[in-house]
Parts: C-alpha cells; sequence; structure tokens
C-alpha cells in the first residue's frame, strides 16, 4: 500500500488508486489508506482528494448507459434514454434498460472517505485546515449517498470504517435504511459541511456554496418522491407524502443561500442570445459555474466531441461520431422567441408542404437556445453545411436511398450527415452542438482528445429548483420572476402573472438543461415516466429538395425503435451479487 501511495504522489495522475467495483460491506478495508505519512503530509492529502473527487458519481462526458462511470469509450448518454434522443446504431441496441444500466453501488469510495474522516480529527494539521478538509469530505460522502439513494431508494447508513476480524461477518451485513433516512443524513450531512467550508474554493472542490447547490438539488428530488412517489417495502422505497412541503423548503432554502450570495450570475458577455448559450459551455471564465469537474490533456481527457461530431464532413476521420440523435420531439419543445408553441411549420393552412427556398428557414424565430443546441438541418459548423437530405423530389416522384454514393441527374439522393444513410449518421436530421469545442482541429479528434471541463452545477440550474419549489410552495410571484431571468437570458418572451404553471416550469427546465444530464431523473423523480416513455416512439424529420426550384420541403417519420419505462423502473435493480454477499439486503419491487 506505501508503495502505491508513493507512486500516486509522485505521478499526480492516477486518479482512481483506491477505486474498486467491488462490494466492500463484508471485506477487509484493504484500500483504506492506512499509512501515517498521508496524514502528516497536505500534498498527500490533496491527492488524496483527488481519488475521492473521481470517484463523485457525476454522469459526465465518460458516463456511459450500461457501462457506468468513467470506462473512457463514448460520450454522455443520459439523453439518448429519455425523449430527447435515439443514437445512431438502432439506440444502441440498449432502450432504457430495464431498470439495470445505470447502477452504482459506491461502498468502496463511502468506505475511502470514512476512513478519511476518522483519521484527519487526530491528524497535526491547524484545526482551520482540519475543518475544511472535513467540510470537503463531509460533501464528498454526502454526494456519494445522494448518488445511490436516487437510483435505489434506501441503501445501508454506514458513517464508519468496517473492519473484519475473521468471525464478525454477519456484522457487517448492514441492512436498508429507509429512502428519508438516507435523505435526512444527505440533508445533514451538507448543513454540517457547510459550516466548515469557505465560501470560495479551487475550481473542481467544494466551497460552501457547491455545498448549498447539491444541498438544492437533493431536495427536490427528495420532495418529488415525497410528492409524486408511493411508499414501499416500510419506507426503503419511497417518502411520505406528509414530508413533501418540509423537502421543498429545504430545497427554496438552499437554492436562496446562493441566489442571495451574489457570487454567481447567469452568463452573459454576448448580445447574441445563440452565441452567448454557446460559449457558457465552454467558456472557463464563467460567473455561472458553481461546481466543475476539469480535464486536461493528455493526462485526464475525455472523448465527447470523437463520439458526438457529425460523423461526415466535420467529424473525426477515424469515425465513430453521431452518436447522439436530438429528436424532433425535443426541437419542436423549444418555444418561438414570441412564446408561442415551438410547433414547426411543415404545411401551410391548407395542409399543403412549405417550399422553403432556404431550408433552414423552417427554424427561424425559435428559442435561440435550440442554435445553440443543436446542429439542426442545414445548420452551419466552423463553415460546413449540415447536408441532412432524405430524397429527392421529381415532378411529383420521390427518390430516397439508403445509400450516399448513389446519384440522381447527377445529384446525390440522400445527404452527407444523412437522412437514410444508415451508420453513423444522424436518423433523426439531428446533431448535438452543446459543449462541442469549434477550436478543435477534426483531425486531432481522437480518444480522449478533448478537455472542456463538465459543469456539474451551474447557477441556472440553480435558479429552476428555486423556481420549482417556490411554486410547489405556494409562492407563484417569485416563482414567475426568477423563471423570467432565465426566459429573458434566453431572449424569449417573459411570463405575466397568471401564465406560470408546473408545466410551464418542468418545460423551461428541459429547454435550459436540454441534453446535460437531468431529463431522466426529473422524468422519474415526477413519476412520469412511465407515461412520456411508455413504449414510446420518437420522431425524425425528413428534407426533401425539390428538383425543380431547388427548394426544400419537410415531412415526419417515426423512429421504429420505441422506448419503454415501466412502473419497477422508478427504482434501479440491486445487484444480486451484492444480496447474494449480503442477505440483510431486500431487493426493490419489480426484479
Amino acid at each position: 500500500m506505501k508503495n502505491k501511495l508513493l507512486y500516486f504522489l509522485l505521478s499526480f495522475i492516477t486518479f482512481s488508486l483506491f477505486f474498486s467495483c467491488k462490494n466492500d460491506l463484508n471485506v477487509s478495508p484493504q484500500n483504506i489508506i492506512q499509512d501515517d505519512v498521508v496524514f502528516s503530509n497536505e500534498s498527500a492529502i490533496n491527492a488524496y482528494f483527488a481519488s475521492l473527487y473521481s470517484d463523485l458519481p457525476i454522469e459526465d462526458f465518460n458516463f456511459i448507459i450500461g457501462g457506468g462511470f468513467n470506462n473512457g469509450n463514448g460520450a454522455s448518454g443520459l439523453s439518448k434514454i429519455t425523449d430527447e434522443a435515439m443514437t445512431c446504431l438502432n439506440d444502441d441496441g440498449l432502450g432504457i434498460g430495464g431498470g439495470t444500466s445505470l447502477g452504482w453501488w459506491g461502498y468502496n469510495s463511502v468506505r475511502n472517505v470514512n476512513g478519511f474522516i476518522e483519521k484527519i480529527a487526530t491528524a497535526d494539521f491547524p484545526i482551520e485546515k482540519k475543518n475544511v478538509w472535513l467540510g470537503e469530505a463531509k460533501f464528498i460522502r454526502a454526494y456519494y449517498y445522494f448518488g445511490m439513494v436516487k437510483r435505489y431508494g434506501g441503501v445501508p447508513l454506514i458513517t464508519t470504517v468496517q473492519q473484519f476480524t475473521g468471525s464478525n461477518l454477519d456484522e457487517l451485513k448492514v441492512p436498508r435504511n429507509t429512502e428519508k433516512e438516507i435523505y435526512d443524513f444527505i440533508a445533514a450531512e451538507l448543513d454540517e459541511a457547510a459550516k466548515l467550508l469557505n465560501e470560495t474554493s479551487d475550481a473542481g472542490r467544494a466551497n460552501r456554496y457547491v455545498v448549498y447547490a447539491l444541498k438544492s438539488r437533493a431536495m427536490i428530488y427528495a420532495a418529488s418522491e415525497s410528492m409524486f412517489g408511493s411508499m414501499q417495502l416500510n419506507g426503503l422505497v419511497g417518502i411520505p407524502s406528509s414530508n413533501a412541503n418540509t423537502y421543498w423548503q429545504a430545497a427554496y432554502d438552499a437554492a436562496k443561500l446562493v441566489i442571495d450570495a451574489g457570487k454567481y450570475s447567469l452568463y452573459n458577455k454576448s448580445a447574441d442570445k445563440a452565441v452567448n448559450y454557446t460559449n457558457l459551455f465552454l467558456d472557463t471564465d464563467n460567473p455561472e459555474n458553481i461546481f466543475v469537474k476539469q480535464f486536461k490533456y493528455p493526462d485526464k481527457a475525455h472523448s465527447y466531441d470523437l463520439w458526438t461530431l457529425p460523423r461526415n464532413g466535420v467529424g473525426s476521420p477515424i469515425g465513430y461520431g453521431s452518436r447522439i440523435n436530438p429528436t424532433l420531439e425535443l426541437v419542436e419543445s423549444y418555444e418561438y422567441k414570441d412564446g408561442t408553441d415551438g410547433k414547426l411549420k411543415f404545411n401551410d393552412n391548407s395542409g399543403v408542404p412549405i417550399q422553403y427556398s432556404n431550408p433552414a428557414d423552417i427554424f427561424l424565430n425559435k428559442d435561440p437556445r435550440l442554435d445553440a443546441t443543436i446542429l439542426c438541418p442545414f445548420s452551419v459548423w466552423k463553415g460546413y453545411v449540415m447536408d441532412v437530405r432524405a430524397g429527392i423530389i421529381d415532378n411529383g416522384a420521390t427518390i430516397t436511398s439508403g445509400n450516399y454514393n448513389d446519384l440522381y441527374k447527377n445529384m446525390h439522393i440522400i445527404g452527407l450527415n444523412g437522412i437514410g444513410g444508415g451508420g453513423e449518421v444522424s436518423q433523426t436530421g439531428f446533431y448535438v452542438r452543446k459543449y462541442l469545442q469549434p477550436a478543435y482541429d477534426k483531425t486531432s479528434v481522437v480518444n480522449f482528445s478533448s478537455f472542456q471541463q463538465f459543469i456539474d452545477f451551474r447557477y441556472a440550474e440553480i435558479l429552476l429548483n428555486y423556481t420549482e419549489a417556490a411554486f410547489e410552495l405556494g409562492k407563484i410571484a417569485e416563482a414567475t420572476t426568477v423563471l423570467n431571468l432565465i426566459r429573458d437570458r434566453a431572449g424569449i418572451k417573459l411570463l405575466v402573472d397568471g401564465e406560470i404553471s408546473i408545466d410551464k416550469i418542468r418545460h423551461e427546465r428541459q429547454i435550459e438543461l436540454a441534453l446535460e444530464p437531468h431529463r431522466y431523473w426529473d422524468l422519474r423523480r415526477w413519476h412520469i415516466a412511465d407515461k412520456v416513455l411508455n413504449n414510446t416512439k420518437f420522431t425524425a424529420i425528413l428534407p426533401y429538395l425539390i428538383s425543380a426550384d431547388n427548394s426544400y420541403i419537410y415531412k415526419k417519420q417515426e423512429i421504429s425503435y420505441p422506448k419503454t419505462f415501466t412502473p419497477n423502473m422508478y427504482y434501479e435493480r440491486i445487484d444480486p451479487n451484492e444480496i447474494s454477499k449480503n442477505s440483510k439486503l431486500i431487493q426493490n419491487p419489480g426484479y
């Protein structure tokens, strides 16, 4: 162990030295730091914190559906199991995964932070330093438990390092606490962390307002579960409905502490609303960023651009692109700037297809966040026009093909970027723009070549958490005022008194946080996933070239790969291997 530690301290590159995917409730804690040298050296403590932070269950660029955390071979994928997006490869054959593809049983990480909390108390450092480190550790431990409770409901609550003596195996088998007990522990842990931490910190490390941000998120999850869920297994899953307002108030209070501090603000550096929203995710000097996960090439990079850029025309020469294809449903969720419904104008009032001389005009006057989030047909990326064409209409005859190389009257029948070519092209007609880095040359975009930071908490989310909690608490005027801050930054019509509703709040959340890892968890916590994703097929957009005048019309097409969310999936299945090792664990309903 000592040799491993010394190597870790020398290199500062290995961020997962103490990580293991094995369950640790009933084995000797072999990977706890046991050398006194760690707790007498500030550099060693900072290095160990790097491993603790690295283990946070943040669904970042390297999170893979079915593959877990830090796999490093794909783009952040939660949007692909919602109504937001599909993938180019038959939805990856994964669907939503039946409640078995998002597991994170993080007790190895919990043991590591428990060990730190126990040992730091007697370490020979100034009390001020120890308090800050203890506050960080409590934040991290709360985040670990949040990562589990949002998946499984109640889990075993373990706050000390378990020691296997050779004869106490049964004592190490800990039953599940109730879901309410876990959320209450998270709230209390974060309250303690906030008292210990400073108001500022280095990027990627917790401070007082990072703690409040996590609390606001965790508490709206608890409030939603209490309000919309149901109790099962004597509270191992579900929270009594009588507790809903308590959690809404806790979420409201935590978000308000962030807002009132005045240390963060919505990103507003460009008068061009689409440019401004695009840069929000790339500018490291961003007053909206509360907590980010940093990457650095080549030590710790990701492959988001490789997997997300359109494969043809602008993607990497090694392939692998086009993996996230936004749905027409998501695109039409974006309102027009005047606040009217966002349905695209395919036909005139007589039902006749509208011919667009400029095919991009079908998206005119939409919420500017659309252009900053999604590459629509015929939009421009670094001077390249997205050639998304489904076919040609000549004298009333429709010509289509499954191969880009097929020609009709010396014209390619379909566009280089789809749709209809199969393989690594969009199956919906749309690609992702959010988080893509235009500064990268496509020839350099390969595995683990990208290093833009991932924003885990940003100010807009806090405003949305505040708005939702305020509305549920009956603070309608406050909810309207704060929601309008986001709409004003976006460049769309503000809401007036009487217009706000829970549906409008949820809609604004979907748009502002689109293709970030929120939608799946929001659908779950509101308990509407089995309705939105009930054997549901989503829709592609099909642009057709009218050969007579080089105009375009658009059609819709249902995608043939349905998504299904069954009620048991509101909680993830506990891995049967964990239950076989701990007979006191009870499986979640429906598995």
